[in-house]
């Protein structure tokens, strides 16, 4: 399997707004954005060469409603658990970042890039200028690793001579099955906002209050 950008998008959002099979059958993508699933389509066809399909109003709560891409292929799920993405329940499983993606520039800001568009947000404020905002969920039990995960974010938006706010924990409703969870949440600082913007900005499709993202 090739290391390449594709490979990274994927990767990436596998992390994210993704999920691998405990099992290792099928992997999907989730948006609300049907374009968003399109365009990772072509990527996943260009990469390699296989074509998934296309789950309508899949998931989701009120009127919001969540569609799926999904592939089924076990060869392809286990050569992308062997690249890095965690299989399973993520807010429960340790990750990093993998060291392919760790040992190439251009891999860790596409990586960003894509994490940003997840689970980024742009929050507006009282103040005149807007609160760029990554965060993440962890059970409790597994928030050592997910300060570790959010530090290597923070050194890698770091690299690019943009600061950050420290990390933030707050409470998050208990889940179903009784594990505990918390948020971890930083900001870009207000003056490197214009800086984050211009590195990262592709993925915001020349409008950086929307995250409407844009894979080539």
């Amino acid at each position: 399997m090739k290391k390449d950008l594709d490979l990274v998008r994927i990767v990436s959002y596998l992390f994210f707004d993704g999920h691998l099979y405990n099992t290792l059958k099928c992997f999907y993508f989730s948006s609300n954005n049907l374009n968003v699933l399109k365009q990772l389509d072509k990527i996943v066809q260009r990469k390699f060469k296989i074509k998934g399909k296309f789950y309508l109003d899949d998931g989701g709560a009120g009127k919001v409603k969540t569609h799926k891409y999904r592939v089924f292929n076990a060869e392809l799920c286990r050569e992308l658990e062997k690249s890095g993405v965690p299989k399973g329940c993520k807010t429960t499983k340790k990750f990093s970042i993998p060291n392919w993606i760790k040992n190439n520039k251009k891999f860790l800001k596409e990586f960003v890039k894509v994490a940003y568009f997840c689970e980024g947000s742009m929050k507006e404020s009282d103040r005149k200028n807007p609160r760029i905002i990554f965060h993440i969920s962890k059970a409790d039990f597994l928030l050592d690793n997910g300060i570790d995960f959010i530090n290597e974010m923070i050194k890698i938006i770091h690299s690019f001579n943009i600061k950050t706010t420290s990390i933030g924990i707050y409470n998050r409703k208990k889940r179903k099955d009784g594990v505990n969870v918390k948020e971890l949440r930083f900001r870009i600082i207000t003056q490197d906002n214009n800086k984050f913007i211009k590195h990262f900005a592709p993925f915001f499709n020349g409008e950086y209050k929307n995250f409407q993202g844009i894979m080539g």
